[in-house]
Parts: structure tokens; sequence; C-alpha cells
């Protein structure tokens, strides 16, 4: 499959990245030369500088044979003009486009016959992401897997976590429930963790159980879930729209505050079941004078990342239960537990998220990364000649760096030992470091 792409920057790349370790045809089209040197420099595909609307260069490149053309630059307008040009001069079956604002999506662009398949809006990922994890109780960073009830979540070992300075092993035998810790991040390091791995402070230790087995662990760990009833959200642009709407949908008491007057005059007229409080966020008095710190959580979404971390930390300080922040800097990322953020959504990483969901084929179901990339969750489906099926776990040698998780085989969700037998169709979720990746897609690709 030969597929191209529009834009080197962190989506683009990423995407490419990935496709790449599943054996794609990928050719990247960037016309900023410190952009595409960098692509040229980190991946094996061919690297053209040149303009994505440029039909010469697509002719050239071999765009005719290609099975999806996706288009993922900065602009909007670039994206939708190349997927249109694409759409008119060749016959590509698929064309994506990141498209980041809402006024585009809602005309006859996208109804059909317009040059764009499917579009993926950054912020409405982003804020799918954060309604999921909000259902959940926002008690740590949520990886799910479509119909399964397997999860897995990263839970921060801050100072005072009961399980600091046990084995793994011990862990296991207190909590007497079914699960598996997959992988834990330590400072720099990535570990694929043995029994007799000691859980230490600072840890992101990653967990893989099924929902109802969670609830269960959270409460045996001292973070039971409870129903988020209030929240509040800065910022009334678009993402917070979208959080607001969504909440207000399920149930849940919203407060939005922003000190952009127009925004709040227009937030308040489209949900009248929202309290809208104009006022800056940054200044001390809104949070004392709206009893800010009497709610179950806040979610911060405006363009400022910084402020949307301060902002999130000083309202725990208050009081406020827990808090999501909006980043996108992966170095945010890394350190926002560490902060006593509960969770952190980041609008590319949803984005490419996805789009490489929207491109599943074969053996791959899902592809989450994790650590900028250096680790990732990946869920595979067993076709009925993979040589696997028949085998069990313990006789089976996979990549160093690597970990089967949990298996879905119809309606049952199980933690597998070594005794367990592959079976074909059966959905197997690994964890694995960024270099055992390859390996582990062509063991499940036959």
């Amino acid at each position: 499959m030969k597929i191209f792409i529009a834009g080197a920057g962190e989506v683009g790349f990423h995407i490419a990245e990935q496709l790449i370790l599943e054996n794609r045809d990928v050719v990247v089209i960037e016309r900023d030369k410190e952009r595409a040197k960098h692509a040229s420099n980190h991946l094996d595909c061919m690297v053209i500088n040149d303009d994505a609307t440029n039909i010469e260069v697509l002719k050239e490149a071999g765009l005719a044979r290609a099975s999806a053309f996706i288009s993922a630059t900065d602009s909007d307008e670039v994206n939708m003009i190349s997927c249109f040009v694409v759409a008119s001069e060749f016959n590509v079956p698929l064309k994506i486009a990141r498209v980041k604002s809402l006024k585009y999506t809602g005309t006859r662009i996208f109804s059909g016959g317009y040059g764009v398949d499917y579009i993926v809006n950054p912020e409405i990922e982003a804020a799918k992401a954060i309604i999921n994890n909000i259902q959940h109780g926002a008690t740590s960073d949520i990886f799910s897997f479509d119909d399964s009830e397997i999860q897995l979540r990263d839970i921060y070992m801050d100072d005072e976590h009961f399980l600091i300075g046990k084995k793994l092993k011990e862990i296991k035998g207190s909590l007497r429930e079914e699960f598996i810790v997959a992988g834990i991040i330590r400072e720099d390091e990535i570990i694929i963790p043995s029994g007799e791995t000691v859980i230490t402070e600072g840890d992101h230790v990653f967990i893989v159980a099924s929902v109802s087995t969670f609830e269960k662990i959270l409460v045996k760990i001292g973070t039971p879930k409870k129903r988020i009833k209030t929240v509040v959200i800065v910022g009334a642009g678009r993402m917070g729209r979208y959080v607001t709407e969504k909440l207000l949908q399920l149930g849940r008491r919203v407060k939005v505050v922003d000190r952009d007057y127009e925004l709040c005059k227009k937030i308040a007229s489209d949900f009248p079941g929202a309290l809208v409080i104009n006022g800056d966020i940054s200044d001390k008095s809104v949070f004392e004078d709206e009893d800010f710190a009497d709610n179950d959580l806040i979610v911060t979404t405006t363009s400022n990342e910084e402020l949307n971390i301060l902002t999130a930390i000083y309202a725990k300080s208050l009081g406020v239960k827990k808090a999501i922040a909006l980043v996108n800097k992966t170095n945010y990322l890394h350190i926002s537990a560490e902060l006593g953020l509960n969770a952190t959504v980041s609008p590319k990483i949803s984005s490419v998220n996805a789009i490489l969901k929207f491109m599943r084929q074969g053996s791959i179901l899902n592809v989450f990364k994790i650590f900028d990339g250096r680790a990732e969750v990946t869920e595979f489906s067993l076709s009925p000649n993979n040589e696997l099926c028949g085998k069990t776990l313990k006789d089976t040698r996979f990549p160093a760096g690597s970990v089967v998780a949990a298996v879905s085989r119809g309606s049952k969700h199980l933690i597998p030992d070594g005794n367990f037998v592959f079976a074909e169709k059966d959905r197997i979720v690994t964890f694995s470091v960024k270099e055992a990746s390859s390996a582990l897609s062509e063991m499940f690709s036959g």
C-alpha cells in the first residue's frame, strides 16, 4: 500500500513513522526545507521538498498508484486544496484532511464528491478524549479499545502512594485481581517489568485490566472512581464549547470561565444550562468569588498551554479534586503527573491516533504512542492462518522489550498467563518499546 502524506510537522511525521513500522510504502511531501531535511534524516521513506499541490511533482512521485493521501499540514486551506487537487487529477481511493476550523466541517465540501473522504479535527478528537476520561472518573490517562472492556491506564506513583517499595509479585498477591503491569516509565527509562520489579516514587505504572477490574483496583489502592458531577471549564473557545455541550448532555453541572466577553455571551446563549463567568482565570479573586474549589474537576482548554497547566495546578491546590489540562508540548505531557494533574490531552496526538485508527487494515486494530513515541500499545487481530494459533504464550518467543498484556476473545477479556493458548480472531493487546514494534507487526501479520 502506497501512502502519500502532505506535511512533515509533528502530526505528519508521527503518522509516517507509524505507517513505515507497519511496512507501508510512504511518501512525505513537505515544502519547508528544514522540516523536509529532518524527515529525510529520520524516516525510512521518500521525502520530497515541494508543494503538495504541485501536480507534476505528485505525478512523478507516483501518486496515481497510491491507496491513500493524507494532508496534515498546519494549514486547513492547504490540506483541503491538496485533497481537491488529488481528487481532480488522480484516482486515489482515500483522501484524509486535518482540519482545525469547525467553520468548514458544516459545508458541502465534506458531504461527498468534493475531494475529502474523511476529516480529522484536532480539537474535537481531543475533546472526545477529555469526555472519555471524565466518564471514567478522571483518575489517570486512559487508553481504550473499541468493542472491548480492556483499558490501559497510566498511574503515577507520588510520594505517598502505598505501592511504593513493593515488588510487583507482592502487589499482585495483595490485590488479588486480574491485571498486568505492562510497563513502567522511570525517569528516562522504559521498563518491561518482572515480578521482582520494585515500584519507586515517580514511576509511571501502566496497568492493563478490564473496566470493572480497574474500579476494584482503584478502590484497593486508595483512589476509587467517583462520579464527577460539577466541572469548571476554563476557555470558551471551540474546545471549551464542545466539552461543555457533551458534559451538559451527560447531565453534569458546568461552569465556563473566559475573559473574552463576546465568547462568554455566545456560549451562554447557546448553552443556557451552563453557568458562564466573564473573568480572567489568572486573577485569584475569580477562584474565590465563584467558589471553584468546591467543584469535582477543572478542565483547562485555552490556547495557552502554560496557562492551562498553571491554572490546573493552582485549582488543585485550592481544593478542586481533579484536573485535566490541554497541552501539546511533549515535555509538558511527561511532567504533568509529577505536577499533580490527573490527565493531559494533546490535540496533535489525538489527531494522529484518529488518522491511524481510520487507516487501520489487516492485523493492526489500534496503536497508541506513549512517552514521545518511545513506547507503544498496539492491538492486533490474529488471523486464522497465523502460526501463533494453537501455541501457548510460554512457548512463543516475543521480541525483546515487548509483552502481551491482554486478550479479548468474543465477549471474554483475559489477562493471559504462560499457559494461555492463542486462537484465531483473538484481539491481542501488547505493550512494547518502539524498537520492538516492527518485529511485533511481522509476528501478527502472518
